[in-house]
């Protein structure tokens, strides 16, 4: 049996020429110093690390292209290099970045659909009859991630494995991190892998990886420039609190943040149910599914369930996360579960610039 890698290699196109480069035509995202981005038609993004030398250098990519242009990349794959302004690994190195000319009869080949009114910045997409509660909530949740308080938390983080031929979950590992957040950005610490010192980046662990919670999910919630669509559900009980809750959905490239998979991302539509606090209007729990991955995103679906609660810091008390949960399933079958809980809350007041992971 092909291991994963080789099964995902061969979904895409290979140059007859040399047989380990892929090559990918979509329209160029972004052109960074060290790296690249194209979008493909079926909305994933392509990274890929620029090599050393001026051939293909960031200067001269973006002399000869425009955001937007339709392009054709050829790379090759590498050993995963970290690239800290993108505060991730590359995967792939380009090689060759040619205009791309349609073929006869893919007039539309770059043209992605529509997204729904709604997504356009000039059109709010509540238009249902006013609802003060929910009004209420946006303008108490928007101004609460403006203004998250720095601090640092005990995160543990127990994982779980389970596939189509074992169903049964089976605990694989836990893992232990000094979480630090600043703003909506969060960096792990003195990471313990079965409580053994782990060196090197979070991102360098092997299997799935839990991020968010910090916030980061109540902007594209909330923000009326968002394409994100809010129903209210009804009265709801959750860890003995009096909650409202509400359905949201939010459409594939909304304002939420993509998923990684090696040198892929892509932004999926999202799905769920928020749970309010009535009296302050502060969210106090999230329940939010992504689907509708392409397939050769390896991905078939990802829910994340955040728990928020007042924890004393000092002499004050603050709304912040208290437990996440996290279940992946990939399209062979095999899913990963993620148990996490935040403790020892403290303040943080160092200047030291973090980064989001």
């Amino acid at each position: 049996m092909l291991p994963w890698w080789a099964l995902l290699i061969s979904l895409f196109l290979w140059q007859p020429s040399r047989a380990a480069d892929l090559v990918f035509s979509g329209n160029l995202e972004r052109v960074g110093q060290h790296s690249i981005s194209i979008k493909l038609p079926d909305r994933r993004v392509i990274d890929a690390r620029l090599p050393n030398g001026s051939r293909l250098s960031a200067g001269k990519i973006a002399a000869q292209f425009k955001i937007g242009d339709p392009v054709q990349i050829t790379c090759k794959s590498i050993r995963p290099v970290w690239e800290e302004g993108e505060s991730r690994y590359q995967f792939l190195e380009l090689t060759k970045i040619q205009p791309f000319e349609r073929p006869p009869g893919l007039t539309h080949l770059f043209e992605f659909p529509t997204l729904p009114q709604s997504a356009n910045a000039s059109s709010p997409p509540n238009t249902a009859p006013a609802d003060n509660q929910l009004e209420h909530a946006r303008k108490v949740n928007l101004e609460y991630a403006a203004n998250l308080p720095n601090f640092v938390a005990d995160e543990t983080a127990r994982r779980y494995t389970s596939s189509a031929a074992s169903p049964p979950w089976h605990y694989l590992d836990t893992i232990e991190t000094q979480i630090t957040i600043k703003g909506n950005r969060a960096d792990r610490e003195q990471i313990h892998h079965n409580g053994r010192p782990w060196k090197r980046p979070f991102q360098a662990l092997p299997g799935f990886k839990w991020y968010g919670g910090f916030g980061t999910e109540i902007k594209p919630l909330f923000d009326l420039q968002c394409p994100t669509v809010m129903e209210a559900d009804g009265p709801a009980e959750v860890r003995g609190k009096q909650l409202f809750k509400y359905r949201f959905s939010s459409p594939p490239d909304g304002c939420f943040r993509p998923f990684y998979f090696e040198y892929q991302r892509y932004n999926p539509a999202r799905s769920g149910h928020i749970f309010i606090d009535v009296t302050g209007g502060n969210v106090i729990r999230l329940e939010e599914q992504a689907g509708g991955f392409p397939v050769e995103f390896e991905f078939a679906e990802r829910n994340e369930e955040i728990s928020w609660d007042y924890v004393k810091i000092g002499n004050a008390s603050h709304l912040l996360p208290v437990a996440a949960n996290f279940l992946v399933q990939y399209s062979s079958g095999d899913r990963w579960r993620v148990e996490v809980e935040y403790k020892n809350h403290r303040h943080f007041e160092s200047s030291t610039n973090v980064t989001f992971h």
